[in-house]
C-alpha cells in the first residue's frame, strides 16, 4: 500500500481549468457543447483544452510513467468532464478503455507507443463489437491468419468510438477456436482527419501500421451526436507477432479484465450527467412559481428532487467501493463492477426522466436561447447503459454468480476483513492504493463481502438502545430497514439456488429479474459499509454538531444519509411500497441539496467547489 496525492485533486484542477460552464466563450461551456451537438460535430475545442491541460498523464498509470494513481482518480475525472459534455468525456475515456489492455497485459514497447500517442494528443479505438455479432465476442467473425512472424487480419468492426480520428486501435481477432481463440492486437491506423474515411500513412509514433485499413462512415445517433462513432474494415491488415497484447489466445480474458475496470468508470459518466440535470431542475424549481409559490414547495416536485439526489448518493458510494476494490480487493471486482454498471446508469437515466417531469416542456427544448442542456444530457446519458456490455449482458453475468454467492453466504464464507477501508471517509483526500495487478484479478467470484455490510450493520444496531449519534426513532427505523433487506437477500438466495437447479432457467426473465434486484441489495451493503466506516473514522458526537464545513456531514453523521439510501433501495427492490409523504428526513435531505447548490458544490457526500455559478434564474 502506498500513500498517494488527493484522489480528487486532479478533478478539482480540471474543473477549475475549464471554468464557468455558463460562459459561452469558453470551450468547456454548455453553449459550446450544445452547438457541437446541433451540428453533430466532434467537440474538438473542449477535447484539445483538456489535452493541453495534461489529461494524457492521467490516462497513463504511474507504474508506467504517467500520473494516474488509481481508478478512483479516473472516475472523478470522468464525472467532472461528463457534467459538461458526455461526448468529450466519452471520447477521452475511450482512450483509457483502448489502452487499459496494454497497461494490464502489454509489452514495454506497446506501453511506450501508446504513451507517445496519448501525449501527442492522439486517440485510440477499442475495436471489439461487430455488425453481425454485437457483444458476443466469442462469435466474432474477424480473423487473424498467421504467416511466420506476421498476422493478417480480415473482418469488420462496427459501432466503436473514435474511429474517425484514432491513431491506433486495440482489436480482437479470432486466431483459434473457442474462448481461447481470441487475440488482442495493438495496431496503428493511418493518419486521417476527423470525418474522413480514406487511409493514408501511419504516424511515425503509432504502433504497427501498414495497409488494410478503411474507416467506415460515421454512424448517426440520437445521443452523443458529435461522437466519432463508426467502424473499421480490415482487408488483409498485416501486424507483427509483437503487436499481440499478451499471449496469443488470451484476448477474451484481457477484455473481461478491462471491462471490470471500465464498467465502473461508465458510472462516473452517468453521475456527471445526473449532477447537471439535477442542478438544472433544482434551479428551475426554486425560481418558477406556480399556485402562488415556488414549484419546489409542491410535494411531488420535492419528492422527485430528493429521490434523484438519493440515487446519486447511492451511485457514488457503490462506485467508490468498486474503484478501491480494483486495487485492494480485486477478487471482488467481477461482482462489484457488474452491480455498478447495471445499477448506476439505470438509476441515473431513470432519475433524469423523473426530473424531466418537473421541467415539463422545458426538458425537450432545443432553442439555443434556453440553454437546453437538460435535453442533451438526457439523450447522452441514455447511451451509458450500453457501454462495455448492455443490460442483458451485465444481468446475464450477474445471474451466473447468484447461486455460488448464495451458497457462500450459507456457509458463512464472505471475508469482510478490511472492508471499511474501501468505503472510508477521506477528509484530506488522501487514500492508499496498490498498483493495478492483473495477476490478482479474477473473472468471477463466489463471495460478496459488500452485501455482508448489512450483517455488520445489523450487529451494530442490535440491542434496545441506539448507538451514539442515533435518535431512538432513527435507530428503530434503521433496524427495521436492515432486517427487511437481510430477509429479502435470504429469499433471493433461495430463489437463485432453485433456478440454478434447472439449466433451462439460466437465461430467463426470472433469472435476470433476480440479478437486477440483487444489485439493489448489494448497493445497500455498500451504503452500510460507508456509514460504518464513517463512524469508525469519526465517532458520532451529538454535542459536536456537523463535522467540518461539508453540508452533507451532518446527514451522514446522524444516520440520516444511511436511512435515506436504504429506504430508496428497499423501495426500488420491491421490499417497501412507494415512498409515503415527505417527512423530516426528506426535508433534511432537501435542505442539504439546496445548501450544496447555494455553495456551488458537487452534489456528493463530499462535495467540492465547482467553477462558475448556479443556474438560478435560467428559465
Amino acid at each position: 500500500m502506498t500513500t498517494v496525492a488527493p484522489v480528487r485533486s486532479a478533478a478539482r484542477a480540471l474543473e477549475a481549468h475549464l471554468a464557468d460552464p455558463y460562459d459561452p466563450a469558453l470551450p468547456g461551456s454548455f453553449h459550446r457543447a450544445l452547438a457541437a451537438d446541433r451540428a453533430a460535430a466532434f467537440p474538438a475545442d473542449l477535447c484539445r483544452t483538456v489535452q493541453e491541460w495534461g489529461v494524457a498523464e492521467l490516462l497513463i498509470p504511474a507504474a508506467h510513467g504517467g500520473r494516474l494513481r488509481g481508478l478512483e482518480e479516473a472516475f472523478e475525472l470522468c464525472r467532472v468532464l461528463a457534467r459538461r459534455d458526455l461526448t468529450a468525456a466519452i471520447a477521452l475515456g475511450s482512450n483509457l478503455l483502448a489502452s487499459l489492455p496494454v497497461w494490464l497485459r502489454g509489452s514495454a514497447g506497446q506501453r511506450a507507443a501508446v504513451a507517445r500517442l496519448l501525449r501527442s494528443g492522439g486517440y485510440l479505438s477499442f475495436a471489439l463489437s461487430e455488425r453481425a455479432h454485437g457483444a458476443d465476442l466469442v462469435a466474432g467473425g474477424t480473423t487473424g491468419t498467421r504467416d511466420g512472424d506476421t498476422w493478417h487480419l480480415e473482418g469488420e468492426k462496427y459501432l466503436i468510438n473514435n474511429t474517425g480520428h484514432a491513431g491506433a486501435a486495440t482489436i480482437t481477432a479470432r486466431t483459434g477456436s473457442g474462448p481461447r481463440g481470441l487475440t488482442l492486437f495493438l495496431a496503428g491506423l493511418p493518419a486521417t482527419p476527423p470525418g474522413a474515411d480514406a487511409p493514408g500513412d501511419a504516424p511515425a509514433d503509432s504502433p504497427g501500421g501498414g495497409p488494410g485499413w478503411h474507416r467506415l462512415p460515421k454512424v448517426a445517433t440520437h445521443g452523443l451526436r458529435g461522437s466519432e462513432l463508426g467502424g473499421l474494415a480490415l482487408t488483409g491488415l498485416t501486424v507483427h507477432r509483437t503487436d499481440a497484447v499478451g499471449r496469443v489466445g488470451s484476448g477474451l480474458e484481457t477484455i473481461l479484465e478491462t471491462f471490470q475496470l471500465t464498467r465502473v468508470l461508465v458510472a462516473g459518466l452517468a453521475l456527471g450527467a445526473l449532477d447537471t440535470c439535477l442542478r438544472r431542475t433544482l434551479g428551475f424549481a426554486r425560481t418558477r412559481r406556480l399556485y402562488d409559490g415556488p414549484v419546489i414547495a409542491l410535494e411531488p416536485v420535492a419528492r422527485r428532487l430528493v429521490d434523484a439526489f438519493t440515487d446519486l448518493l447511492v451511485g457514488e458510494t457503490l462506485a467508490a467501493g468498486a474503484c478501491r476494490a480494483a486495487h485492494d480487493r480485486p477478487g471482488q471486482l467481477p461482482l462489484q463492477s457488474l452491480c455498478a454498471k447495471y445499477l448506476i446508469p439505470h438509476r441515473a437515466t431513470g432519475a433524469i426522466e423523473s426530473l424531466g417531469v418537473v421541467l415539463g416542456a422545458r426538458s425537450y427544448l432545443t432553442d439555443p436561447q434556453q440553454e437546453p442542456v437538460f435535453e442533451k444530457m438526457r439523450r447522452d446519458c441514455a447511451v451509458t447503459g450500453l457501454f462495455d456490455g448492455a443490460t442483458p449482458v451485465v444481468l446475464g453475468g450477474l445471474a451466473d454468480q447468484l447461486a455460488p454467492l448464495a451458497e457462500a453466504r450459507a456457509a458463512g464464507r464472505p471475508d469482510t476483513r478490511g472492508m471499511t477501508a474501501l468505503f472510508a471517509p477521506d477528509p484530506d483526500g488522501d487514500t492508499g492504493t496498490a498498483p493495478l495487478d492483473p495477476e490478482r484479478m479474477a473473472l468471477d467470484t463466489d463471495e460478496d463481502a459488500v452485501a455482508a455490510g448489512l450483517d455488520r450493520l445489523a450487529a451494530v444496531l442490535e440491542g434496545p438502545h441506539p448507538p451514539p449519534g442515533l435518535t431512538a426513532a432513527r435507530h428503530a427505523e434503521l433496524r427495521t430497514l436492515t432486517g427487511r433487506l437481510r430477509t429479502a437477500l435470504a429469499a433471493l438466495d433461495a430463489q437463485a439456488i432453485a433456478l440454478a437447479a434447472d439449466p433451462g432457467q439460466r437465461r430467463t426473465g426470472a433469472a435476470y429479474d433476480l440479478a437486477a434486484r440483487y444489485t439493489h441489495l448489494h448497493a445497500a451493503g455498500a451504503c452500510a459499509w460507508r456509514w460504518l466506516a464513517h463512524r469508525e473514522a469519526a465517532p458520532a458526537d451529538p454535542a459536536a454538531g456537523p463535522a467540518g464545513t461539508d453540508p452533507a456531514a451532518g446527514l451522514l453523521a446522524d444516520g440520516g444519509w444511511l436511512t435515506l439510501c436504504l429506504r430508496r433501495l428497499a423501495g426500488q427492490a420491491g421490499i417497501l411500497p412507494p415512498a409515503p409523504a415527505l417527512d423530516g428526513l426528506d426535508a433534511a435531505a432537501l435542505t442539504t441539496l439546496n445548501d450544496l447548490y447555494d455553495r456551488n458544490l458537487l452534489f456528493s457526500v463530499t462535495g467540492f467547489p465547482l467553477a462558475g455559478r448556479t443556474t438560478d434564474g435560467v428559465s
